[in-house]
């Protein structure tokens, strides 16, 4: 086990480690210009005894309930070092795996009106319903050699890539360049929506765009697959960057999803059943839809309500982003 490390200078650059046996024996001094442990996270000695004086319960992790709170309702917990507890019967999802921003996001507006009656109190969660995080884990690194790494996955508990990808339903996966020339790897899921992205490069790149490509459908990514199986994408770094992408980008894209989304699921008529519905229906009975099927919604779209209201929508934000946009051809240029 690690016991100590030894640096030195402004930049605190690494000499050597003090190494002790878990099993007791002499404390060892090895030099060392860079140290990466491999054990599994636990808790320390310390801060298991804290929790213990306190009364608190700990099952390998401090145990909280639905609404963050210990056995002490005057204590609260959060992040990875609490689990939920096991009359929950959900012992995969502790807090590790999910966004930590949103974990903490939520744990403030679960204690802020303590603070401040003024602020409104969140609707209250069933005693033994899971909170739904959906906000992705964004894991970003350094790593030694200079490389960038980031990882955007969906909030689950961890399971190794080999057995991911047995699953019929896992999706495909689009993979450009290596660690020399910049490693950029997109897992589409079923749904042909952004599941997870990894990059590795020994430039640095913009993390925060690339972020926001996590949940995106491949069309909103100018048919990104089309032109990918077409040979037309070599460099996934370079491609994001091109003009077209800057919408992607834009602080208020995913409110203009919604949107749409809401558009599309208003029915012409009363009584009649909206796109969203038949889509959603026809994906319940078969994740593949037949060319004539596609087709025939597609005419039905060209003709309904929707298509008129989701074009205005969409020229309304061109235009009223038009200084951030101004790439995109607005209503009298289309």
């Amino acid at each position: 086990a690690v016991v100590s490390t030894q640096s030195t200078g402004d930049a605190g650059q690494l000499l050597g480690v003090e190494v002790a046996p878990v099993k007791g024996g002499a404390v060892e001094t090895l030099q060392c210009g860079t140290c990466i442990t491999l054990q599994d996270k636990g808790i320390d000695r310390e801060t298991f005894e804290s929790i213990n004086n306190c009364c608190l319960v700990f099952d390998g992790r401090l145990v909280i309930d639905t609404n963050c709170r210990t056995n002490d309702p005057l204590i609260y917990g959060a992040g990875p070092l609490t689990k939920y507890k096991r009359a929950l019967y959900c012992d995969d999802h502790v807090h590790e795996v999910y966004s930590s921003g949103e974990v903490a996001e939520r744990l403030a507006h679960i204690i802020l009106p303590l603070f401040d009656p003024s602020f409104p109190t969140p609707a209250p969660i069933e005693t033994y319903e899971i909170p739904k995080l959906v906000k992705p884990k964004t894991v970003f690194a350094i790593l030694p050699g200079g490389y960038h790494y980031l990882h955007v996955a969906r909030p689950q508990p961890l399971v190794d890539l080999e057995t991911a990808m047995l699953d019929p339903n896992y999706g495909r996966e689009l993979i450009t360049g290596d660690k020399d020339s910049g490693y950029f790897r997109l897992h589409l899921n079923q749904y042909h929506s952004v599941e997870t992205v990894t990059c590795l490069a020994k430039s640095a790149f913009d993390v925060s765009n690339i972020c926001q490509l996590y949940g995106l459908h491949q069309q909103f990514m100018n048919s990104l697959e089309e032109r990918f199986d077409s040979g037309l994408i070599s460099d996934f770094f370079a491609y994001f960057k091109e003009p077209w992408s800057l919408l992607l980008y834009h602080d208020r894209f995913s409110e203009l999803r919604s949107e749409i989304m809401e558009l599309l699921c208003q029915p012409n008529q009363p009584g009649e059943e909206s796109l969203s519905e038949k889509v959603c229906q026809m994906v319940d009975e078969d994740l593949t839809v037949e060319e004539k099927t596609k087709t025939a919604l597609l005419q039905e779209y060209s003709t309904s309500l929707a298509k008129t209201a989701v074009e205005n929508r969409l020229f309304s934000y061109l235009s009223y982003n038009k200084y951030h946009l101004p790439h995109y051809a607005g209503q009298n240029m289309a």
